[in-house]
């Protein structure tokens, strides 16, 4: 969930539960006020019978309007003090049952005792009371919506900053060697993270070119001696009685230095390719490319016993011949060398993709992981260095391919998006 929606939906639930409350509380102090207005009528009319009969020594004539009614009862024992009270009282003429405030107090006129009962309505006291209540409430949803409304545009508006970050975020690559540049918001918060991003950033890009130029100089540097004890370890297989003596030590050295020279010129490729050193432009035909591949590998799958099946379309596309021909290498060698005697690789190749099947002992691979460096299943083979689907992967960023994985009915499947 979003910030703004948490923050809205606590805002607007803080804003209803205080509006409510006061809503109420403000029903409550009006009625309060009103019922008092109404018994201050009718504590005026109270004063003016008392003062008629004092004057008058007689009831005062009755006569009673549409929301006052006055009535003398005659009682034997004096009413002493008034008693204010509301009930609801049928009205004849609209039949309909409705509130009313009633005074009742005692009065003594020439020595006999009566019950004054003052009675007026408390229509207009609730009508007027719903009115206010009615406007308060259209008022409160009116000020909830524009409430929400402005925090919506406003801090919508307030966050763009963020987001524009985010993105430029997004789209920056380390390899790129490209500042990340951020614009100054006027915001002291989101310029204080422009401006620790930046630093990171450029931090790190300094640590990573340090790293890579280490890469680089020390697989180039280890080519010399690479080739000195090729060379030796040739010399020392011509000489048959030393071979014979130390064939086995001898074959050591020899598989050991083939495993370091593909692993420095597959670091030194690394390398050329994070450093943008392969023009993008030529145009490739894959399929053939995939069809010289399949060739050259012919005489090893025949020694395997793997059948390989190509289904091919012509195929044209921009990009590097030789990066191409390192994807379709890379991916065939990897299904050669972790299939199984007897299996079988399916190639299939139209315009929109590249996919390389293989069948394998290995059960499926960890997505997240075979395109790490230096990253092997613990049941594969030792001769690999772990830098083959690594490489693949830094071609296909480069160029602006995808590379998936994914495994079914014991197939290892590896798709090339185009």
């Amino acid at each position: 969930m979003k910030l703004f929606s948490k923050y809205n939906r606590i805002n607007i639930a803080v804003s209803i539960i205080v509006f409510l409350v006061g809503c109420a509380a403000f029903y409550f102090v009006l009625r309060v006020v009103l019922i008092r207005q109404l018994d201050d009528a009718l504590h005026t009319e109270q004063t003016e019978i008392i003062a008629y009969v004092q004057s008058h020594n007689r009831l005062p004539e009755v006569v009673n309007a549409y929301n006052q009614q006055i009535t003398f009862t005659s009682i034997e024992k004096p009413l002493r003090g008034s008693i204010y009270i509301s009930e609801k009282i049928r009205d004849r003429e609209k039949d309909e049952i409705e509130w009313s405030r009633k005074l009742i107090f005692g009065i003594t006129v020439a020595g006999i005792n009566y019950q004054a009962t003052v009675t007026k309505s408390q229509v207009e006291t609730e009508d007027l009371l719903q009115m206010v209540i009615m406007v308060g409430a259209g008022m409160i949803a009116l000020i909830l919506l524009a409430g929400y409304v402005i925090n919506r545009m406003v801090i919508k508006k307030l966050w763009k900053p963020f987001y524009t970050t985010v993105h430029e975020v997004e789209q920056f690559q380390l390899a790129k060697q490209q500042a990340l540049q951020l614009p100054v918001t006027g915001t002291n918060e989101f310029d204080l993270l422009n401006k620790c991003l930046t630093t990171m950033t450029s931090r790190a890009q300094q640590e990573y070119q340090v790293v890579k130029e280490f890469s680089a100089n020390a697989a180039h540097e280890m080519q010399t001696p690479l080739a000195v004890i090729r060379s030796h370890t040739e010399a020392l297989m011509q000489d048959e009685q030393l071979l014979q003596q130390h064939n086995a030590s001898i074959k050591t050295i020899d598989q050991s230095v083939n495993r370091l020279t593909r692993l420095n010129q597959d670091l030194l490729l690394l390398a050329r390719i994070e450093n943008g050193q392969f023009p993008l432009q030529e145009k490739i035909e894959l399929d053939k490319i995939i069809q010289q591949k399949s060739e050259e590998l012919a005489e090893l799958l025949s020694s395997l016993k793997i059948t390989c099946q190509i289904q091919t379309v012509p195929v044209r596309i921009s990009g590097n011949q030789h990066l191409t021909e390192v994807i379709v290498n890379n991916l065939l060698k990897n299904a050669i060398r972790y299939n199984v005697e007897g299996g079988k690789i399916i190639i299939n190749l139209t315009p929109q993709k590249l996919i390389i099947s293989n069948t394998s002992s290995l059960p499926a691979l960890e997505a997240g992981k075979i395109s790490q460096r230096f990253y092997r299943h613990p049941e594969t083979k030792a001769d690999g260095n772990g830098l083959g689907l690594s490489i693949v992967k830094q071609v296909c960023q480069v160029t602006g391919y995808t590379l998936q994985y994914d495994y079914q009915h014991g197939m290892h499947i590896f798709s090339i998006l185009l």
